[in-house]
């Protein structure tokens, strides 16, 4: 689903952040002052009790999706998911090497980036679609004013590019750690899962670059590449990772440099 710019609603009464605020003021959004004027729009953006909100239209249901590092999922994460010790951190090395800076090649929804933030990592979450980088600074923005957040948020730094082209200009200041988590088939899983990927696989598609990533990743990063994985999936290229991470359902590929 292509856009040469992104519907978004927004009214007096709202306040985007600084980044969405640019957002505009570059022409990437087509502005609408009441939902009327997006009523046979597919998929748009407008503010929900002072969250940035996507709505996608599909031929079954009206699907909603907004990003929240202060509860649900990322709360749960933050104070349960386990520290260091998890398969993710595991896999970029954060028990030996908190002072590592990661930069997530795909940051989509922010969910790892925010988990590799709240454990110290410092984390440069890329996102290349408009619509999917304005909900990730909005989520940052709101994370910034939680006093329980605004520590680890601050960790994170949301960059709008697109990686494939990003990557090579970082020669001389290169990643620590370079992760990817590329789009693959949705599993069945439970509805709020299914309506996150839907929506994803809505904006972003599946890349057919993703071995291309790979391999521009390879060639920036200073220590190690994570990609992320289904556990009983190919991997990314035919370059053999140099060993593997896994968790019950997911694994990640690394490819030690």
């Amino acid at each position: 689903m292509l856009f040469k710019t992104f519907p978004l609603v927004i009214t007096d009464n709202d306040q985007p952040c600084a980044d969405v605020v640019g957002l505009i003021e570059s022409g990437l959004f087509e502005i609408h002052n009441t939902p009327m004027g997006v009523s046979d729009k597919t998929c748009y953006l407008d503010f929900i009790d002072n969250a940035l909100t996507l709505h996608l239209k599909t031929t079954e249901e009206s699907l909603d999706l907004s990003i929240d590092f202060t509860a649900g999922k990322s709360k749960h994460r933050r104070l349960y998911g386990g520290g260091k010790n998890q398969p993710l951190p595991k896999a970029c090395g954060l028990y030996k090497h908190p002072e590592w800076h990661i930069f997530d090649a795909t940051a989509g929804l922010g969910r790892d980036g925010f988990v590799l933030a709240s454990l110290g990592a410092s984390v440069t979450l890329c996102e290349q679609n408009a619509a999917l980088y304005a909900l990730l600074v909005d989520a940052k923005s709101r994370g910034m004013d939680d006093p329980d957040t605004q520590h680890f948020v601050s960790n994170m730094n949301c960059l709008f590019q697109d990686a494939v082209e990003y990557l090579p200009t970082l020669i001389n200041n290169k990643p620590d750690v370079i992760y990817l988590d590329p789009m693959y088939p949705e599993r069945k899983k439970s509805a709020k899962i299914k309506k996150e990927m839907q929506v994803l696989q809505q904006l972003v598609g599946h890349a057919d670059d993703q071995a291309v990533l790979l391999d521009v990743a390879l060639q920036t990063a200073k220590y190690r590449v994570v990609v992320k994985r289904p556990k009983s999936a190919k991997s990314l290229s035919d370059i053999a990772p140099s060993y593997t991470v896994s968790s019950e359902n997911t694994r990640y590929d690394v490819y030690s440099l």
